[in-house]
């Protein structure tokens, strides 16, 4: 057992690490649990089961900045395919993550390929950068299936959260301005 140290105030509020980035590669259904704690108090939040992903919104923006993200990442996929094959079959052979949103996310999206030598083939997916968390979207039946339960978690957050009313704007839909 290691003995603590002493520190100073400033060092005793930051933590002894931090994750400052992280990597989710999205195949196939993705199904999920959405929770709501605290609904309609300035301590509402919608916590979003995924897998072995767990993510928090602690407002309806953060959920509304997520959503759009996957939205503008529809245009990415077109030379995606529909499905592709699910290489694993343990669900504990992967990190369970964490993310907590606390605001409207910045995000990025960039297609991607890479020729692989021993597929024989090139293969197609989309990157999704948003804040600490790069989304792989590898196959469409993907896409579509995260977009629904984020959709859902941001018709939550819009029901639950103070700031819902603010942000009921749906991202996925063809009109939608960005605010």
């Amino acid at each position: 057992m290691s003995k603590p140290r002493k520190h100073t105030s400033i060092e005793a509020a930051v933590p002894s690490g931090v994750v400052a980035h992280t990597v989710i590669r999205l195949r196939g259904e993705q199904n999920g649990d959405v929770t709501v704690y605290h609904a309609g108090t300035p301590d509402a939040r919608v916590a979003l089961r995924w897998g072995s992903l767990m993510m928090t919104f602690y407002s309806a923006e953060a959920a509304q900045g997520v959503l759009e993200g996957f939205a503008t990442a529809r245009n990415a996929l077109v030379s995606v395919p529909d499905r592709t094959p699910h290489l694993r079959t343990d669900p504990y052979d992967q990190p369970a993550i964490a993310v907590e949103w606390t605001g409207r996310p910045t995000f990025a999206v960039v297609p991607r390929s890479h020729t692989s030598a021993e597929l024989g083939t090139t293969v197609k997916w989309a990157d999704l950068f948003m804040g600490p968390v790069t989304f792989q979207i590898l196959d469409r039946a993907a896409f579509r299936s995260a977009v629904e339960l984020l959709r859902r978690a941001h018709s939550t957050a819009v029901a639950v959260c103070l700031d819902g009313p603010e942000h009921v704007a749906d991202p996925t839909v063809d009109d939608y301005r960005a605010e």
